[in-house]
């Protein structure tokens, strides 16, 4: 094999560890961020199933719910 090097030639190369280590990270990160994005899917029910599930959302949900109404009823 020959010597090791980096195209910075003042840093050293990263082991074999140190590699998987930060492929993990990045890996924790994306997963991280594609749960934060939400799909958005058109589905047709029934507006009774639909009132039943709003009864069951948290405060914090009935706002989200609500900022979403407003800003689709301001179309």
């Amino acid at each position: 094999m020959g010597t090791k090097s980096t195209h910075e030639p003042k840093d050293s190369v990263m082991s074999a560890a140190d590699v998987w280590e930060d492929a993990r990270e990045m890996a924790l990160l994306i997963k991280k961020n594609v749960l934060k994005a939400e799909p958005v899917v058109k589905i047709q029910i029934p507006l009774s199933t639909f009132m039943s599930a709003v009864e069951n959302l948290s405060r914090e949900e009935l706002l989200i719910l609500n900022k979403r109404i407003e800003a689709r009823l301001a179309v």
